[in-house]
């Protein structure tokens, strides 16, 4: 019996639900920001931060490609090290995510106008 296209691509379904369930909401949801970093800036890219987006993104496929090459090549050391270079991405990708989204739509402008800076000295 062959099994049905939910169910071979139901992670995949549920991941683009979310994804799209959540776009329309001012206020970014942090959990879902981070489900999407299983995409390369998938995370960045929900929270509408492009250019961190495209070099997170970038930079995950490079080392996976790095990865993989030096794999066929049979160089377990240099495999290992882009492992570990991967995994060090990812955890950025997540953590950049989550603040990402707790900060999406924090307004980053301030009035200085009413700011004074004063020393007094008392002998």
């Amino acid at each position: 019996m062959k099994p049905s296209i939910f169910t071979r691509h139901s992670p995949w379904i549920i991941i683009l639900l979310l994804l799209f369930a959540g776009i329309s909401k001012a206020e970014k949801n942090a959990g879902i920001a981070m489900l999407l970093c299983v995409f390369p800036g998938g995370g960045q890219f929900y929270t509408e931060r492009y250019v961190p987006g495209v070099i997170i993104g970038a930079a995950e496929i490079a080392i996976g490609y790095y990865a993989f090459k030096y794999h066929r090549d049979e160089d377990y050391t240099r495999r290992n090290s882009m492992l570990w270079w991967g995994f060090f991405a990812f955890g950025f990708s997540l953590a950049d995510a989550y603040v990402g989204a707790k900060m999406h739509g924090f307004d980053v402008e301030s009035d200085l106008s009413g700011v004074r800076v004063g020393y007094k000295v008392r002998f």
